[in-house]
């Protein structure tokens, strides 16, 4: 099974895998070799990779579509950054900085909930990967 995990930018994965797990907009999915095909928006969160060898890769990602069709997983995300490169600092005060904002107006209110919701899945993450650091 091969995994692709493309940025605007570049693409971030092209290997073949064993196993991943996607967080999607209403949780997180599953998918193994000869799954059915399927389309899928991608949330925020972590993305578990399993690679042949059985080691874990961690990725935060964030926003875009997920596909798999024929033993091939396209993720196409706006946002991709392995864990180990996740600063712990900086997330806790991303997490802060979104909790701070005064929002009075539905649309505001709105676009608070998901910033901290980014914020602490990032935040997660990144304590998850300096945990297996330390």
């Amino acid at each position: 099974m091969r995994c692709y995990v493309v940025t605007p930018e570049n693409c971030v994965v092209d290997k073949d895998v064993k196993f991943v797990v996607a967080p999607l907009t209403d949780g997180e999915y599953a998918i193994a070799q000869d799954h059915a095909p399927v389309i899928g928006r991608i949330g925020a969160g972590e993305l578990r990779i399993t690679n042949l060898d059985g080691s874990v890769e961690h990725w935060f990602i964030k926003g875009g579509f997920i596909e798999v069709l024929n033993d091939d997983i396209s993720i196409l995300t706006n946002v991709a950054i392995a864990a180990y490169d996740l600063n712990l600092l900086q997330s806790q005060k991303r997490l802060e900085d979104a909790l701070a904002v005064q929002a009075y107006s539905d649309e505001d209110i709105n676009q608070k909930e998901v910033d901290v919701a980014v914020a602490r899945a990032m935040l997660r993450l990144a304590q998850k990967a300096n945990e297996r650091l330390a």
